[in-house]
């Protein structure tokens, strides 16, 4: 990969940024957060020193607040799906006071959106729902834009056991994306899609334990074989779904489609969650023995693999 651009460079320092940001988008989008990560932190840090630089002498304007805070927000959001949580975090926290500093509505939303994930993600559901639930209260979003704010409230909702809310957060969302896009989306909302949609709808249905439906969602929303890197994540959940509803032959089927890319597999949330189903279902004694063969050589592809570093 060609190393982003120097932040103070002859365009400007917001021209800078925002083609860091980009090379980060691109880098990430096709190779994933395992590929991304050690860039974005790179980015990040050269990100600072020019920005020191570029306002030693003049304070920085709105457009250079924005643009800073949209590389931090990438970069957190990177970070996140390579399990690096502190790190996230606290480049999520820095991006958001800044986009709210430079007004940034839009982006402060996003940035709000990958907070309120990491916070389910983490274990704390409550927070995550308090969170996405104060956006949704606060109104002014786009059909779009809520429905990313709905499904995030579903999640955290399965989390806590509440089935039916979470069932309706679903409808809603489902309700809002069926609108159709708006002129007032922001330019980050690209990714909010049929698959996107599709395959949270199955991870929730996952997490209340309705295994058939969650496994017909999750397929429909891997079968493209298109999207982000990231959304090998919704491959990783249908292999749990499959072991853990006893669909064993579907199961050892797709351990075995699973075992010759998992080099391509970017996203480290994805790579963790393999692990974790394929040493459950090599331990298991339910299965049979096909499932356990497969599970055994899946876990010894993946292997131990880097620590998930949470908080």
């Amino acid at each position: 990969m060609t190393q982003p651009p120097h932040p103070d460079s002859p365009a400007g320092s917001a021209a800078g940024l925002r083609a860091a940001t980009g090379a980060l988008l691109d880098l990430d989008r096709v190779q994933g957060a395992g590929a991304a990560a050690a860039p974005a932190a790179a980015a990040v840090a050269r990100a600072k020193a020019g920005w020191r630089a570029a306002h030693r002498h003049r304070a920085p304007d709105a457009a250079a607040l924005s643009a800073l805070a949209e590389l931090l927000e990438v970069a957190g959001w990177i970070l996140f799906d390579a399990e690096r949580h502190d790190r996230a975090l606290r480049l999520n926290r820095q991006a958001l006071a800044l986009a709210r500093h430079a007004g940034d509505r839009s982006l402060a939303r996003l940035v709000v959106a990958n907070l309120t994930m990491q916070q389910a993600h983490l274990g704390d559901s409550a927070a995550s729902y308090r969170t996405a639930t104060a956006v949704t209260d606060a109104g002014g979003l786009t059909p779009r834009v809520e429905a990313v704010f709905r499904i995030r409230q579903a999640h955290a909702l399965a989390d806590a056991g509440h089935r039916s809310e979470a069932l309706r957060a679903l409808a809603r969302a489902r309700s809002l994306f069926l609108d159709g896009p708006s002129d007032r989306d922001p330019p980050w909302a690209w990714w909010i899609d049929e698959d996107e949609l599709t395959g949270h709808h199955g991870m929730v249905l996952a997490r209340l334990g309705d295994l058939d439906r969650a496994s017909g969602l999750l397929h429909a929303a891997t079968g493209s074989g298109q999207g982000p890197a990231y959304r090998s994540l919704f491959t990783a959940e249908l292999l749990d779904v499959l072991v853990r509803s006893g669909a064993h032959d579907e199961a050892t089927a797709l351990m075995g489609a699973l075992a010759p890319h998992l080099a391509g597999i970017g996203s480290v949330r994805a790579l963790n969650s393999l692990r974790r189903t394929a040493g459950a279902a090599a331990r298991a004694r339910g299965p049979a023995g096909d499932v356990r063969d497969a599970a055994r050589d899946l876990a010894r592809l993946l292997g131990a693999g880097p620590p998930s570093r949470r908080l």
